[in-house]
């Protein structure tokens, strides 16, 4: 499968690419800066502000399936998860590419369960309000996309070596969410893309 990855020099970036490659499938990255790429093993680089819509284009001219792996970083109120996946959406319609796989987070809105999930839930967003916006315009975004759209929501990453235990759920967390690596995440992923049982559907891991 030719999948294009955007986000890619991000931690769950870099751990999907490793991921992707040894499963064989050709890896198309769309980046600003292709030096943060490292040896990460990539077929095809594609460079440019992920608001380059020629760039984005670019990158999904052959592609299967895009994978949308965005970390907001300094100023949090830069339209990157709103405009940057309504960006590629455009493009992925334009060029009929239907697979999407968004990572995201699920700690907002209907995306928490029970007393303590809540209460953490409003202390982030007293924390992080402007990012959340973010999110929750991305999620618009891809709800009405039209596309094969899945959405993981993970709850609190670290690093270290895949564990092999990536229980799949459809259903929201229950107070604190667990632990996962990246490379769980990534596996995760991987796992999801050719999946038709996880269309339209968000996942939390």
């Amino acid at each position: 499968m030719n999948v294009s990855v955007f986000g890619a020099t991000g931690r769950t970036g870099q751990a999907f690419l490793t991921s992707a490659a040894r499963a064989g499938h050709s890896i198309t990255a769309q980046v600003r800066e292709p030096a943060r790429l490292g040896s990460a093993p990539v077929d095809r680089v594609v460079t440019g502000s992920p608001f380059d819509e020629s760039a984005v284009t670019e990158a999904l001219t052959g592609a299967d399936a895009a994978v949308i792996a965005f970390g907001l970083k300094g100023n949090r109120t830069t339209p990157l998860y709103s405009r940057g996946t309504e960006l590629i959406v455009e493009a992925m319609r334009k060029l009929a590419v239907r697979r999407l796989i968004v990572v995201s987070e699920a700690g907002y809105g209907p995306h928490v369960r029970g007393l303590s999930g809540r209460t953490i839930a409003a202390l982030y967003r007293a924390t992080a309000r402007p990012l959340l916006r973010e999110r929750e315009a991305q999620d618009a975004v891809i709800l009405t996309s039209g596309l094969d759209w899945t959405v993981v929501r993970s709850g609190v990453l670290h690093h270290g070596p895949a564990r092999g235990n990536r229980p799949r759920s459809f259903t929201p967390y229950r107070g604190l969410a667990p632990r996962t690596t990246y490379a769980d995440l990534a596996d995760l992923l991987l796992d999801t893309l050719d999946d038709p049982a996880t269309y339209g559907r968000d996942i939390y891991p």
